[in-house]
C-alpha cells in the first residue's frame, strides 16, 4: 500500500516543483506587471505618429528594460509572442519607420492587456480594451490608405467593450458621453468619415482616462 501511495506522491511532487513560480504566480502582481508596461508602448504609438523618434528610443529603452519582468508575468506562448513582437519594433524603429513603429506598439499593448486576469482588477479589462481601441484607430487612421475593414472591426470590438462596462459606470454623464462617442465611431466608420473617426478616438481616449478615475475612487 505505502509502495503505492509513494508511486502516486512522487510525480505529484515533481509536477508541482516543476509548475514552479508559474503555478503559483500572483495574478495581482502579474496585473501589477504588465499594466506597468503597457505605458511605453502607448507613449511610443504617440511619439510614432509625431514622427519623434528620439521619443521613441527612449520609450523602447523603457519598455525593453521592463522585458524579463514581463515575460515572468506571462504564460509561456504569450511570452514567446511578446519576444517575437518586440523584436519586430526594434527593427522598425532602427529603420525609423514611424508607421511601422505605431503598429507594432499598439499591438503589444493589446498582447499585454489580453493576459490580464480581468477577475485581480481594480478598473475593468474592458476599459483598458477601449484605450487599445482609440490607440489602434489612431494608428489606422494615419495609414496612407486607410483600411476601413480594419476600423469597423475595431470601433465593433469597442462596442463591444463598452456595452460590457457600461453598467459599472455609476455616473449618468460619464456613461452618456462614453455612449455618445461610441455611436460617433460608429457612424464615421459607417460613411468613412476620417476626420469624425480620428475625433471621436481621440474622445474615446480621453473618457478612458475619465473612466479609469471613475473606477479608482470607487470605495
Amino acid at each position: 500500500m505505502n509502495i503505492q501511495l509513494n508511486r502516486l506522491i512522487f510525480p505529484l511532487t515533481l509536477l508541482l516543483a516543476c509548475l514552479g513560480p508559474a503555478g503559483a504566480r500572483d495574478a495581482g502582481k502579474a496585473n501589477e506587471t504588465l499594466l506597468s508596461a503597457t505605458s511605453p508602448f502607448e507613449d511610443m504609438v504617440e511619439y510614432a505618429l509625431a514622427k519623434n523618434f528620439a521619443s521613441v528610443e527612449k520609450s523602447l529603452a523603457k519598455a525593453e528594460a521592463q522585458g524579463a519582468a514581463v515575460k515572468e508575468a506571462l504564460a509561456p506562448a504569450s511570452a514567446g509572442e511578446f519576444d517575437r513582437q518586440l523584436q519586430a519594433l526594434r527593427k522598425v524603429v532602427a529603420a525609423r519607420e514611424p508607421h511601422g513603429v505605431a503598429v507594432c506598439a499598439v499591438e503589444i499593448f493589446r498582447l499585454l492587456l489580453d493576459n490580464l486576469d480581468a477577475t485581480k482588477l481594480e478598473v475593468p479589462k474592458e476599459v483598458s480594451l477601449l484605450d487599445y481601441a482609440g490607440f489602434k484607430l489612431h494608428v489606422l487612421d494615419a495609414a496612407l490608405k486607410p483600411d476601413w475593414d480594419a476600423m469597423r472591426k475595431t470601433v465593433v470590438e469597442a462596442a463591444g467593450w463598452w456595452k460590457a462596462a457600461k453598467p459599472k459606470v455609476s455616473e449618468k454623464g460619464l456613461r452618456d458621453a462614453m455612449e455618445s462617442t461610441i455611436r460617433g465611431l460608429q457612424e464615421a466608420a459607417r460613411t468613412e468619415n476620417l476626420p469624425m473617426l480620428h475625433f471621436a478616438a481621440q474622445l474615446d481616449l480621453d473618457l478612458v482616462d475619465v473612466l479609469e478615475g471613475h473606477f479608482e475612487k470607487k470605495p
